[in-house]
């Protein structure tokens, strides 16, 4: 039995057809200004456009995708720097869309392969790996069971296999939620809503989602500033580019933006407001990617998840990476550290971030690690100025503001985003808060 990992950062989707939304021009006045070219953002921004309304999406960076975007440039081949896996493939519409084009390659995850690791020994099939295996599932029918309540998992987890806790907390949290068990409650991860079955973009997530959206209308290094949502019944967007004035606004940046008040409001919203900012928090997720000459895992496929024992002395945040090995075939593996031993990884820079992997590897694999190295690099999510974090999840005792957090403003703000969907944390759970928000615009403005 393997691991099923809620993955990181994906409904129905209309196709444009002759819509020709690319024809759509900058307005310093439109009916609806959105705020952040993300999967959210995108997707509001075409619904919108296709009911017939004026639309002015900005984007802060230089590029539309937020977290969801593929760097084809750093290795020669496709490597996500975000949002890797096609989360929940029944009813993914990136999924349903990258079927269709035939220059993209997605397909679904084979989960006949797994490899698990004890120092340098593969432990497939022994007693040790059932144990992990015990840990792994006690820990989530301990969440399970308390999910009603609003607390931590660190309050009921029991530990069955001292010799394996860390390396079952090391999946359950940061390399599920990017948290440590202290930091995400019991009730939002068991109303977590999402399908297990995952699918694969061999041209890279971001390179899917990029194709995806390549008509709609963005203005990129655009960032907002101040907005006034009680300007003369209307909403005032300040940017570094000017003044934009609409009817309705629609917000998708993240709760690390919101909660250092990164735009200001005026108004000031609801204290509830800005306390659901601080619930939802960004956790911390980064990729190592390294790339080798050829395979040296040992491995007979690709995409294979590889599982390791972590021995952290049951430390609040477990001192490992998930890993991930030779995605697509490219040689080009994922090794991830999240929770607070990834901040604070982060922290110390790149170099840090690298030698932490390297030095794992060559525990387990040895001489071969540095004979077909060729190329490492890694993320720094908290540090990104256009999000400061990977993606959200509720702090214990504080699940109540999933619902606040959405709600709408007066009639005037509409917030949409990761943070904000019940299959959080994903592409598709944005693009799905995307589509909400934007139906929920539409009714305001026929009332």
């Amino acid at each position: 039995m393997k691991i099923n990992r809620r993955k990181f950062v994906t409904g129905a989707i209309a196709t444009f057809g002759s819509l020709g939304l690319s024809t759509y021009a900058y307005s310093s006045n439109p009916d609806v200004i959105v705020i952040g070219a993300g999967a959210a953002g995108l997707a509001a921004t075409s619904h919108l456009i296709e009911n017939g309304y004026s639309v002015t999406c900005i984007e802060a960076n230089n590029r539309i995708g937020g977290r969801v975007y593929t760097d084809n440039e750093t290795f020669g081949v496709p490597y996500d720097i975000g949002a890797h896996w096609v989360q929940s493939g029944r009813y993914n519409p990136y999924k349903k869309y990258g079927q269709k084009e035939e220059s993209l390659d997605v397909y679904a995850e084979q989960e006949t392969e797994w490899l698990v690791m004890d120092g340098n020994k593969k432990i497939n099939g022994t007693k040790a790996e059932d144990e992990l295996w015990e840990q792994y599932y006690a820990g989530e029918q301990a969440m399970n069971k308390a999910g009603s309540k609003d607390i931590s998992p660190s309050e009921v987890i029991p530990n069955l296999h001292p010799e394996w806790f860390d390396t079952a907390h090391l999946n359950i949290g940061p390399y599920s939620m990017a948290k440590d068990y202290g930091h995400f409650s019991c009730i939002d991860w068991n109303n977590y809503a999402a399908e297990s079955t995952d699918w694969h973009c061999k041209q890279g997530y971001g390179t899917l989602v990029a194709h995806r959206w390549k008509n709609v209308p963005v203005k990129l290094n655009t960032y907002a500033n101040k907005i006034n949502w009680d300007y003369l019944d209307n909403v005032k967007v300040e940017t570094n580019d000017g003044t934009i004035f609409a009817k309705k606004c629609i917000i998708t940046v993240s709760t690390g933006v919101l909660s250092l008040d990164k735009i200001k409001f005026y108004p000031l919203l609801p204290s509830s407001k800005y306390d659901s900012f601080h619930g939802i928090t960004m956790g911390i997720y980064n990729h190592v990617g390294i790339l080798f000459e050829k395979n040296i895992f040992g491995t007979k496929k690709n995409d294979v998840y590889m599982y390791y024992k972590t021995s952290s002395r049951g430390a609040a945040s477990p001192k490992g990476m998930g890993s991930f090995l030779n995605a697509s075939g490219s040689n080009l593996s994922y090794f991830d550290t999240a929770g607070e031993f990834g901040r604070e990884l982060e922290k110390e820079g790149s170099d840090a971030q690298i030698d932490f992997t390297l030095s794992e590897l060559r525990s387990m694999f040895g001489s071969d690690v540095d004979k077909y190295f060729v190329k490492a690099a890694s993320t720094a999510w908290g540090k990104n100025p256009f999000t400061y974090g990977a993606y959200a999840s509720a702090e214990p005792g504080a699940y109540h503001s999933r619902k606040i957090i959405k709600e709408s403003i007066e009639d005037q703000l509409f917030f949409a985003g990761e943070a904000t969907a019940e299959e959080y944390a994903s592409v598709s759970g944005a693009h799905r808060s995307g589509i909400r928000a934007a139906k929920e615009v539409v009714e305001s403005l026929k009332s």
